[in-house]
């Protein structure tokens, strides 16, 4: 880790990177305005530069200059920056920083302006406050876990600066240009390959399904728009059908219209292709590892050549149960398959320091150890649980490499920040669980509910909304239920089982022992929510956890509409549940047809088995005047509890209302009309 003491010594390396189109990693470690003044005399010279939470009252913004918070990364990764410039002075976004990294092209950096290193990790941010820690005793363990892995990194730190003797003049860095990236001009050699590839596959009508895999910044999209544009011009459209593309959002395909000609890609939106399923000659999947597997297997099995193109494991999360999972089910359908691979970046050079620099520190390349397949857990090799908190992972480098592989391959989306959250929220807990002397499974569970009643109340009005506390909030916004935020809950965000031991048992047996040390703490119920597969329900419902909530819309990555399930423990929460169960039952009931209809056919029918089984007694007339009450003053929840109000008008018209509200739930004027037609129905004492 190279330190360095004034500006100007930066300037010889950033000369040599200009020159191999490689990129640099710059840390400003100071005082905020010294190190704001220190990151404009560096750019002051430069074609474009992107800054990051850095404007302030004296910040000058310069020509092709773009300031940008830290929430708007996601609308800028497609630009091209020769620096980028992020301030982490008031708070620090570890995934952002990943993701805009990649638009600094060659001959350019990175910079960081962070305090005094020594004091960075008792730095008061907006993220130690949204976990509720105090400034008094602010603390992170994350930070000062990821400053440890600069050590061995060509990471360049600016300590100490001599602010009045030194100044850079403009002409040092006007000789350093930007670099002239590659990127959408024409396709790289390793890109032409892949397209002569699938052209040929495409000609000869193969039935064949490809995995096309890359780190990201390797072209996967643009080399896939190339290919659009390449059967678009050899004219085979009439002759072999069209070419469609699907992806989890269409937002993210600017790459793949910009070289393909957007009139020409034709885009289905995930659900509508699989209701439809219209004919094609190629279907092209971008960022495949984020659909749900069943769905996939839909679309392999329906057409005949498949392009699966997905993001290698890493920051952006495309999680190795993808990789691990889908070669299998291929296999079982009896297909062929072929990966293809991009290695050769576009932006910057092979062998590039700032990308080593953030897939190192960042554990973006970490892998399982090795497990041996075993028979059965049985006495000789018992199974060893512990729970471990941030403080602790933070101290055993070796334990957190192990726990980070385990949630990547858990979960499409995990990410830098997703290691923040783990060893900085003091609410944040990892259960593992270890056969001899390996990790076999662990437990991210998160404290949620305790809330007061004003709060509460507050919530389930849609007047308030509070960072953490996912599953309380949606029961009692959503459903409909103040009392869920009241109660002590643990969520399960993830549990996941090394592939090797997985379908023996170990997950059911995590899963009780956190339950055991739930009762001992005395918290009234466990919950999750998750995206609802048919397979992933029924693993909870096998472990005792009971449907309390399905969610309106499907999710954005997955496709798919969020469940919500709990397991009570007090006798409050077994009420809870109960009522929970009923009120679920009776809307879906009441919006199978209207909000549901391209739900999984199996999760629903999951779903609503589950309910008959649980639900004891109907809700009374009580808890029917309260939910009629949200409906008709509160500012959230509307859906859920149109089907009483429904029940309770006797008028045809008013009946109808009620009906197109439900189909067009986000219209404001319907909305109205059955609020007040819900207010109306209340009892004295609720309109008070």
């Amino acid at each position: 880790m190279p330190t360095i003491t004034a500006l100007t010594q930066f300037y010889q390396p950033l000369s040599i990177a200009q020159k191999t189109g490689h990129r640099l990693m710059l840390v400003i470690a100071m005082e905020e305005k010294s190190g704001l003044r220190i990151a404009q005399e560096l750019t002051c010279s430069a074609s474009a530069c992107l800054w990051v939470d850095a404007l302030t009252p004296n910040t000058t913004k310069a020509l092709d200059h773009l300031h940008i918070s830290a929430s708007q990364t996601k609308q800028h990764l497609g630009t091209s920056s020769q620096y980028v410039i992020y301030n982490a002075h008031k708070g620090f976004n570890a995934s952002a920083l990943c993701a805009l990294s990649g638009t600094v092209v060659g001959g350019g950096a990175l910079v960081l302006l962070v305090p005094a290193l020594a004091q960075w990790h008792n730095n008061f941010d907006s993220q130690l406050q949204a976990y509720g820690q105090l400034e008094s005793s602010a603390h992170s363990y994350f930070i000062h876990w990821w400053q440890q892995q600069w050590r061995h990194l060509a990471v360049y730190v600016l300590q100490h600066n001599h602010n009045d003797q030194q100044l850079v003049h403009q002409q040092m860095w006007q000789s350093i240009p930007c670099h002239q990236a590659s990127t959408l001009l024409q396709p790289t050699q390793d890109q032409l390959v892949i397209i002569k590839r699938l052209i040929t596959a495409f000609k000869q009508h193969s039935n064949i399904v490809f995995n096309l895999s890359a780190h990201r910044g390797r072209g996967k999209s643009a080399c896939l728009g190339w290919l659009i544009k390449a059967i678009s011009n050899e004219n085979h459209q009439t002759q072999h059908g069209q070419v469609i593309v699907t992806a989890p959002s269409k937002r993210a395909l600017g790459t793949l219209n910009a070289t393909a000609n957007p009139a020409l890609v034709n885009f289905y939106a995930l659900d509508s292709l699989l209701t439809r399923l219209p004919k094609a000659c190629i279907l092209i999947v971008d960022e495949a590892a984020s659909i749900p597997l069943s769905q996939l297997t839909k679309l392999i099995e329906h057409y005949s050549l498949v392009v699966l193109s997905s993001t290698q494991d890493g920051y952006e999360g495309s999680g190795q149960g993808y990789r691990l999972k889908l070669p299998h089910i291929i296999d079982s359908l009896g297909l062929k398959s072929e990966t293809l691979c991009l290695d050769q970046p576009m932006r910057w050079q092979a062998n590039d320091p700032l990308e080593h620099f953030i897939r190192s520190s960042f554990l973006c390349d970490v892998k399982l150890p090795a497990v041996q397949k075993i028979p059965a857990i049985d006495s000789s090799s018992p199974l060893i649980y512990r729970p471990i908190c941030g403080e602790e992972l933070a101290q055993n480098p070796q334990l957190l490499e192990q726990v980070y592989a385990l949630l990547m391959l858990a979960h499409y989306q995990t990410t830098p920040q997703d290691l923040r959250l783990l060893l900085d929220h003091p609410k944040q807990k990892i259960y593992l669980c270890h056969q001899k002397d390996c990790l076999v499974a662990l437990a991210w569970v998160s404290e949620e509910g305790g809330l007061n009643t004003d709060l509460a109340v507050q919530i389930s009005l849609g007047k308030r909304r509070i960072q953490g506390h996912l599953l309380a909030q949606i029961l009692s916004q959503q459903a409909g239920f103040v009392e869920a935020c009241e109660m002590l809950s643990w969520r399960i965000q993830r549990i996941v089982v090394t592939p090797a031991l997985q379908s023996k048992g170990l997950g059911t047996a995590l899963l009780n022992y956190v339950y055991t040390l739930a009762q001992k703490a005395n918290i009234d119920f466990l919950g999750t929510s998750f995206s609802a597969s048919a397979d992933t329900l029924n693993f909870w419902l096998e472990n005792q956890y009971i449907t309390a909530w399905l969610g309106l819309r499907a999710d954005a990555a997955t496709g798919l509409n969020s469940v919500q399930l709990i397991r009570p423990i007090s006798i409050n929460a077994s009420a809870l549940a109960g009522k929970l169960n009923h009120h679920l039952y009776g809307y879906l009931n009441f919006g199978k047809d209207i909000w549901f209809q391209y739900i999984d056919n199996q999760v629903l029918v999951a779903i609503i088995a589950d309910c008959k089984k649980n639900s004891t007694q109907p809700l009374d007339l009580k808890q029917q005047q309260r939910l009629l009450q949200l409906l008709a003053m509160g500012q959230a929840g509307f859906s859920g509890s149109l089907y009483i109000l429904h029940q309770q008008l006797a008028d045809a018209r008013d009946k109808q209302q009620v009906m197109s509200a439900a189909k067009n739930n986000t219209h404001k004027g319907l909305q109205k009309v059955v609020r007040q037609l819900a207010l109306s129905h209340l009892e004295p004492v609720y309109n008070q």
